[in-house]
């Protein structure tokens, strides 16, 4: 169960990376081991910049990603967009395990760093569903919070996209985070300024000069990740 990547995978076995995820919490050490081999899980390394998975390939394994992140492109007038990161704990793959209709990768899967990752197939647990498995209905419990949060991630992603130029995706995603945390008007970014760009599907210089001409203005200031908001 153990297929190794190109990186170096750490002597731990599937079940338990997967004792340490979200998606198998509830379940007993035996429990998760023996789900795990049920559904054929295996640990897989990867180097930064590897591509997993290109879009339209058929879908048919979980990826629980075990340390490390993973990038989500979308292709878009010849370049690529992201459209989601994927870090330690979180799953890829739950939307299509749920809607089996949406059998294809929507976008290309890319090693963002370094990361490790446990799979798990998919028809297995389609099947294991069917069968009112007992430990497939604790997952199935797991992966109904881990999709309400991904949906949520969706709805900000779509939200400031939708704004018209660069200022105003940057003043929609700090407006959202701040009421988040309370309207303080202070918010901490979880990533650096060429994944902000990415996530804004806009080039690192002109991702600087729209901060630069807001905080001209007075609009906003910062220190590192850390934003001050005024507007």
């Amino acid at each position: 169960m153990h297929t190794k990547g190109k990186g170096k995978a750490k002597a731990t076995s599937p079940a338990e990376i997967a004792r340490r995820t979200e998606l198998f919490a509830g379940l007993g050490a035996d429990e998760v081991e023996s789900l795990v081999y049920r559904l054929n899980g295996v640990r897989k390394a990867y180097d930064k910049g590897e591509t997993l998975v290109h879009a339209g390939l058929e879908a048919t394994r979980l990826m629980v990603v075990v340390s490390g992140r993973l990038h989500v492109y979308e292709e878009k007038s010849e370049r690529q967009v992201l459209i989601r990161e994927i870090g330690a704990g979180e799953v890829l793959g739950l939307w299509i395990l749920n809607v089996p209709e949406v059998n294809c990768w929507p976008g290309t899967v890319v090693a963002a760093e370094d990361c490790e990752v446990l799979s798990l197939s998919m028809p297995t647990a389609r099947k294991l569903a069917q069968e009112a498995d007992r430990e497939i209905a604790r997952l199935a419990v797991n992966s109904s919070k881990i999709l309400s949060r991904e949906l949520f991630r969706t709805w900000r992603k779509l939200t400031v996209m939708d704004a018209p130029t660069i200022e105003s995706r940057i003043k929609a995603y700090l407006s959202i985070l701040d009421n988040e945390t309370g309207r303080t008007g202070r918010v901490a970014i979880p990533f650096d300024r060429e994944r902000m760009a990415e996530y804004f599907g806009v080039t690192r210089p002109a991702l600087s000069r729209a901060l630069g001409q807001l905080r001209d203005r007075g609009l906003l200031s910062w220190r590192k990740n850390e934003f001050t908001i005024r507007f």
